[in-house]
């Protein structure tokens, strides 16, 4: 898994309207807990590109408990309920659990830009922020995920030079890294919008 030292999302103004959220909920603990977090309490335009997945910890299986629509949309299928290893295998298996992994670890959002894996025949990139959530303080067993996609069209970086000529997935060029705290993102009224 490719890594950088420092992420800073300030650029990115919708995902990092999803960690000041995430960095909100934390309050003075480390990881907020998924009761933490209040769909009513998030922007509108934010919710649809937001998805929980959940960790079993006696197998280590990773199940999609909740997709938003505009993730829906881009994969093509709602996959809400289905194990992660019952849509991927082989080599991409092995990074979606390296990066889930890298949280559970770290116990910080871990931020991974790939070429996203669709059942529809055009070419996105995804950049997903991967959250942690834990209901008892220690064991991260959730996941809040936003999910922000480009349309790279046929520019030569995305078509061949930076993500090689693999087909739809190449994680050998994709990155994760682990974001540092942001607590400048948190705007002052301390929402979303």
């Amino acid at each position: 898994m490719a890594t950088q030292p420092h992420c800073d999302l300030r650029d990115d103004p919708f995902l990092s309207a999803a960690l000041a959220y995430w960095e909100r909920k934390c309050g003075s603990r480390p990881v907020p807990t998924r009761r933490d977090i209040d769909a009513t309490e998030i922007a509108p335009s934010l919710l649809p590109f937001l998805q929980l997945t959940e960790r079993n910890a006696a197998t280590g299986r990773i199940r999609y408990r909740l997709i938003g629509t505009g993730i829906v949309e881009a994969y093509g299928a709602d996959l809400t309920g289905k194990y992660m290893d019952e849509i991927y295998s082989g080599e991409r298996m092995r990074y979606v659990e390296a990066n889930y992994r890298t949280v559970c670890e770290s116990r910080r959002p871990v931020l991974v830009v790939n070429r996203y894996h669709s059942s529809r025949p055009v070419s996105l990139v995804c950049h997903r922020l991967l959250m942690p959530l834990s209901d008892d303080g220690v064991a991260i067993r959730q996941f809040l995920t936003a999910m922000r996609f480009d349309f790279p069209g046929d520019a030569i970086e995305w078509r061949g030079a930076w993500f090689g000529n693999s087909g739809n997935f190449d994680y050998a060029h994709s990155f994760s890294g682990v974001i540092e705290r942001q607590r400048s993102l948190v705007t002052s009224d301390g929402g979303l919008d």
